[in-house]
């Protein structure tokens, strides 16, 4: 009976783990700063590929103003970003996308000098999933 215990706590151990860094990740989510970035797809050709949209963000056209002294902090963020997408809204966004001139943005959750994470992606200042509801009515 003694020996099922310690392979009861080895089974349980990365469960409650993984529970745990998940709820802290979304607090991070929740309490820490966000900022927003302009992207442009990293190929026009070719913008969906598979289930994910390349993207690089565009510090020209982003507002360096919601950064610390109002400077973007460029060597932070990555040179290229993947952003997964289910394939039925991966289909029409790549023919909106490969047809119009849309605005799209993410936004980030700054965590110090740790690499932002990406929250969401924005087109026409709307959250994706919102966007594209909106505009297949």
């Amino acid at each position: 009976m003694h020996t099922k215990k310690p392979l009861l706590v080895f089974l349980l151990l990365p469960i409650v783990f993984l529970l745990c860094w998940t709820l802290y990740l979304e607090y991070e989510l929740k309490s820490e700063k966000t900022v927003i970035v302009r992207m442009t797809g990293f190929d026009p050709k070719d913008l969906l590929s598979g289930h994910y949209l390349y993207l690089r963000p565009v510090w020209t056209e982003t507002d360096c103003s919601q950064f610390v002294n109002d400077e973007c902090p460029t060597t932070l963020f990555a040179a290229t970003y993947r952003y997964y997408l289910p394939e039925f809204d991966a289909k029409y966004l790549d023919k909106r996308l490969l047809s119009e001139n849309l605005k799209i943005d993410m936004l980030f959750v700054l965590r110090g000098q740790a690499k932002p994470m990406v929250k969401d992606l924005l087109i026409e200042d709307k959250p994706w999933k919102k966007w594209i509801k909106q505009s297949a009515e």
